[in-house]
């Protein structure tokens, strides 16, 4: 499965078989994980309990169903740009998990912080986790509920792009990225985020006025969606992180 294929196969998985991960498949997420904490300083941490057959983490009975083994704790740097970066590399681990054949979602705060003892150092905080397993067959009637409350607060993907141009007038792969946003997962439930055309230049900013932190969490994850959908319509690059970072085509 590529990436591109993994984005649209994603969704927040709510309810979980009972069954641990394979070995084999751990050992690929660890070692993806460990290629975000070397590539931009962050400290991820996987948390795998099959051999006990103990929750990696529990997480919040009314919002999910089942139990998880493998978990990703998604500690990184304080601040705004830490933020980011922990958005954009956990997306990628999302996907990277999808592809493996896995549920997974982006849990800020709906789990018991207590059933996790992540190494947290200097200048660093816990943002949120990854829960990975297998999806049920069936999601229950409260968790498909959640879901599509969740699903009904979607803005349509016009909505995300500022521009001086109509929206079907901007380029193939503009629109790609900006459908790819639309697909991703979201720290706050919000996609508080705007891809900007404008001048020739993409850039992407909080449209929120009211502003916290784990907004950037979703800038971050914004942008690395916006990077598969764009690369899969034929344009590569990357992104600058920060606020108003420009993607620079390759």
């Amino acid at each position: 499965m590529t990436e591109f294929e993994a984005l649209e196969k994603r969704i927040s998985v709510r309810a979980y078989e009972k069954k641990p991960v394979p070995p084999e498949i751990v050992a690929e997420l660890r070692e993806t994980m460990e290629e975000a904490n070397r590539a931009a300083g962050l400290h991820f941490q996987l948390v795998d309990t099959n051999t006990s057959q103990k929750p990696a983490v529990k997480l919040t009975p009314a919002m999910f169903s089942g139990e998880v083994y493998t978990c990703a704790l998604l500690v990184g740097p304080e601040g705004e740009i830490g933020g980011e970066m922990v958005g954009y590399f956990s997306e990628k681990l999302i996907l990277r998990a999808v592809a493996l054949g896995l549920g997974t979602c982006w849990v800020a705060g709906t789990y018991d912080r207590k059933s996790v003892s992540p190494e947290i150092g200097e200048d660093e905080k816990l943002w949120g986790v990854i829960p990975m397993g297998f999806a049920a067959e069936k999601t229950p009637l409260l968790q498909r509920t959640i879901r599509s409350r969740i699903r009904a607060k979607d803005r349509r993907t016009e909505d995300f792009v500022e521009s001086d141009f109509p929206y079907t007038s901007l380029p193939a792969w503009i629109r790609a990225g900006a459908e790819a946003v639309k697909a991703g997962p979201s720290a706050v439930n919000q996609q508080p985020v705007n891809i900007v055309y404008k001048d020739g230049l993409v850039t992407m900013r909080l449209w929120k006025e009211k502003k916290n932190e784990m907004m950037y969490n979703d800038l971050g994850i914004a942008k690395y969606q916006f990077q598969v959908g764009a690369e899969n319509a034929g344009v590569r690059g990357f992104w600058n992180f920060g606020e108003d970072g420009e993607f620079i085509t390759e």
